[in-house]
């Protein structure tokens, strides 16, 4: 045995052990296990859970953070973002990955869904990194980003030329259906089924965006990228603000996954206030039996990547939206933090704390003031903990993290800072 975590409080409230070889979990429960441990982590006063799983994040964009707050979207993107991002390099790419990572990690999240330009370069940070993660070969239509359908292909190349480190796979991401074209929606999907490959889209962040999809295609964004076979692949729908239960219902008849992006759709008031359209419907996803996972978006929208305050705000939304305290209960939102997760984006051997699950495990540190008294760990992960208060994160058998502390972060901060200063300007 490689690694053994002894005395762990798990979210039932039972105390045990936690045994790792490789990148497996080999042993979970009150029992010692017999064979010795390479090496030991005395879990007194640790919490042990399942990595989180950040189902849709734009990783390099911390390069971006705080850069054009207090903006609508579409100026946000075309006025601020959008420019900036013309100016990056690949190693501006991989900088911005890797503080992403860095973040991410010390908010102990183990694995994320990204969606990025220059993606060889993100792959690289995150292989370097140590962490979790499906890419994404984004597309937009109109050329003014480059040739990023020769882009697509040239990664699948390198993916299935077995480039990438086995932590990494690869996923299609046509940006929107505002931003794509039919007939390039029609090519990803293609393109997707080719190669086996899922795929990831931001769909109905907005009611303009629902709107103007409407009048253009006489469909709502659900049932548009429905008609050009964008669902027949599994697919994570990052946003989903603005969709009605008869999306829902259509929805639940494929492999697809809506990712909530609370913290950020609220920055950017993509609800509109007091209609209750506008409010993220787990109830109705819920009962229509989709899918739900949670994610925090890019650091330039939300401007953290931690998933505890996306927990928390999501399960306040829907007890707030539905009118109905009971909505979303603290382990029900766990387990779309994690789990959720993890199958929306087929990687079903993690997001669990089970024997044989991949090692991503996360210990909480039960003396933060935070956490004090104990009596329910499921809420106080969910109500009262913040990404601080995770002590260890190991990802794939591997210690990421232990007591906070992360191996080369101080020239990780200092070569992001370079880089975000160069593309937009800043003298900070």
């Amino acid at each position: 045995m490689d690694l053994l975590i002894r005395d762990v409080m798990f979210l039932d409230s039972s105390t045990g052990h936690v045994g790792i070889t490789g990148n497996r979990i080999v042993h979970l429960g009150p029992d010692v296990p017999d064979e010795d441990a390479d090496r030991v982590i005395d879990g007194t006063d640790r919490l042990a859970m399942p990595g989180l799983v950040n189902a849709h994040t734009h990783s390099a964009m911390t390069l971006f953070r705080g850069y054009g707050d207090d903006m609508p979207l579409k100026q946000w993107l075309e006025e601020r973002i959008w420019p900036a991002e013309a100016k990056l390099t690949g190693e501006d790419v991989y900088w911005g990955t890797r503080l992403a990572c860095a973040e991410m990690i010390r908010m102990g999240t183990t694995m994320f869904n990204d969606m990025y330009w220059k993606v060889p370069h993100g792959v690289r940070a995150i292989g370097d990194a140590g962490l979790r993660a499906t890419v994404s070969a984004g597309l937009i239509s109109g050329g003014f980003l480059g040739d990023l359908k020769g882009e697509a292909i040239e990664l699948i190349g390198m993916y299935e030329a077995g480039e990438f480190p086995d932590r990494v796979r690869l996923a299609l991401s046509p940006h929107a259906p505002y931003t794509v074209t039919p007939d390039d929606l029609e090519w990803c999907a293609q393109l997707a089924t080719d190669h086996d490959l899922p795929i990831q889209i931001h769909v109905s962040e907005t009611l303009r965006e629902v709107e103007e999809c409407v009048a253009e295609y006489g469909l709502r964004p659900a049932f548009h990228i429905e008609r050009h076979g964008i669902l027949e692949r599994p697919t994570t729908i990052a946003h989903g603000v603005w969709r009605d239960r008869d999306e829902l219902d259509m929805l639940a008849r494929y492999p697809a996954t809506v990712v909530h992006n609370p913290v950020s759709n609220l920055k950017l008031s993509c609800g509109q206030g007091r209609d209750v359209r506008g409010w993220f419907d787990y109830a109705g996803a819920r009962a229509a039996g989709v899918n739900v996972a949670l994610a925090t978006d890019g650091t330039a929208s939300n401007t953290n990547l931690d998933m505890f305050e996306e927990m928390k705000f999501a399960t306040l939304m829907a007890k707030h939206s539905s009118g109905d305290a009971t909505c979303m209960p603290a382990a029900e939102t766990i387990d779309i933090a994690t789990r959720g997760g993890a199958d929306g984006m087929g990687w079903t051997e993690t997001g669990r704390l089970e024997v044989g699950a991949l090692a991503d495990v996360i210990l909480l540190d039960l003396t933060d003031v935070t956490l004090t008294p104990m009596h329910d760990p499921a809420s106080h992960v969910v109500y009262a903990a913040n990404g601080h208060c995770v002590h260890t994160t190991i990802c794939d058998g591997q210690v990421l993290m232990e007591g906070g502390e992360i191996e080369g972060y101080g020239e990780i901060r200092a070569r992001a800072v370079e880089a975000a200063r160069r593309v937009t300007g800043s003298s900070e």
